[in-house]
Formats: C-alpha cells, sequence, structure tokens
C-alpha cells in the first residue's frame, strides 16, 4: 500500500464503490490537512528568517508555529479523524463486516 494512504483493511476500490462521496471527502481533507501544516510550517520559518544571523530566540516563530498547529491543525485533523472513521463504518456496512461495527 502506498505510504501516502491510508492504512486500512478495506481496498481502496472498496472505499470508493460503497461509499464515493467520503471517499473524496476524506482524500479532500487530508490534502487540505497537509497543506495548512505546510503553510503554518512555512509562516513560521518566515518569521524566523531574520533571527538566523544572531543569537535571538525566534519568539514570533514559535508563537505562529504553535498558534497554527493548536487553532488550526489540530481542529482540522479531528475532522478529518471524524470523518475517516464515518467512511470506514459506511464501507464496513456496505460489506456486511459485523467486526467493524460499534456495540
Amino acid at each position: 500500500m502506498d505510504s501516502t494512504q491510508d492504512e486500512s483493511r478495506f481496498t481502496r476500490s472498496d472505499r470508493e464503490r460503497f461509499d464515493p462521496l467520503g471517499y473524496r471527502r476524506t482524500h479532500w481533507i487530508r490534502w487540505a490537512l497537509r497543506v495548512v501544516i505546510l503553510l503554518v510550517a512555512g509562516a513560521a520559518l518566515v518569521a524566523a528568517y531574520p533571527c538566523l544571523s544572531n543569537a535571538d530566540f525566534p519568539v514570533a516563530s514559535l508563537v505562529i508555529y504553535s498558534a497554527g498547529m493548536v487553532f488550526i491543525s489540530m481542529p482540522l485533523c479531528l475532522l478529518y479523524e471524524s470523518v475517516l472513521k464515518v467512511h470506514e463504518l459506511t464501507v464496513a456496512d456496505g460489506l456486511g463486516d459485523v467486526a467493524s461495527r460499534p456495540v
């Protein structure tokens, strides 16, 4: 399995066949999460650039990175996790996989 794909016992064709909208939604949210993390890290790096030539600690970079990860990336990560869980349950119901259903 490709390292960029989610680890799952269901194949890609199963996920696309039984829940095509959920598959597209999880794919889009995963892509958005990666872009947001890249943008936050890039903004922190740009804010730290002036401090690299001297001995000052880049406080602005730390604030940007921490706030971006906590207030932007974490809610998006929680959204991705919940959408992925619903998608996996929908595919399990489509396949008739009793072991995946909640009790």
